[in-house]
């Protein structure tokens, strides 16, 4: 029998497929044209933030009512609606004050990523895919609070791999989450 954050998961791949696709999209630009996002990145930023918490937040409320658990995966989509209206209301910020406020939001996601894919797990055997988003969040985490002054075109790049990893990572969350069944949907064999 599947557990209500399994549940809730598959409920909400489109959440994860909405956020893939704009990370996805972010990592490319930033990849490619790191010297002309540098001056509007906070700005982008702030928006993808906003967009991924609000995705990730409508998501966990639209389930609320099947469980408790549905906080946990709301909290890092309410940490990043703030850090993307503060990097977008603080649009002049330095790439330090910027590198926090995505380090900050780094470390909630990925914990919260690692917490649900522990859970996850008591269900669906093999399951890394959501740990993987954790680790990749923690990692860049810890590379922007240890060098919070990279220099700028380094910061996009560095900021356009990792969108690009956790986008990939939540597209396949989006694919594997799609195609799970419970038990009672599998047709029964004669």
């Amino acid at each position: 029998m599947a557990s209500i954050m399994s549940t809730l998961l598959q409920r909400a791949w489109w959440s994860f497929l909405i956020k893939g696709i704009i990370a996805v999209v972010l990592g490319l630009v930033a990849l490619a044209w790191p010297g002309q996002l540098l001056g509007a990145l906070v700005i982008i930023l702030g928006i993808f933030l906003l967009v991924i918490g609000i995705v990730a937040t409508v998501g966990a409320l639209m389930h609320r009512s099947e469980s408790k658990s549905w906080v946990w995966l709301m909290i890092p989509g309410v940490v990043a609606i703030v850090v993307g209206i503060i990097a977008i209301a603080a649009s002049k910020t330095t790439t330090v004050v910027l590198a926090y406020l995505i380090g900050i939001w780094a470390l909630v996601n990925g914990a919260f990523e690692i917490y649900n894919a522990f859970k996850l797990r008591k269900d669906i055997a093999g399951e890394w895919v959501p740990f993987l988003v954790g680790v990749v969040s923690i990692v860049l985490a810890v590379i922007l609070f240890l060098a919070p002054r990279t220099a700028g075109e380094t910061l996009v790049r560095l900021i356009g791999l990792f969108a690009l990893a956790i986008g990939v990572l939540w597209l396949a969350i989006a694919y594997r989450t799609r195609r799970w069944h419970k038990p009672a949907d599998k047709p029964v064999e004669p």
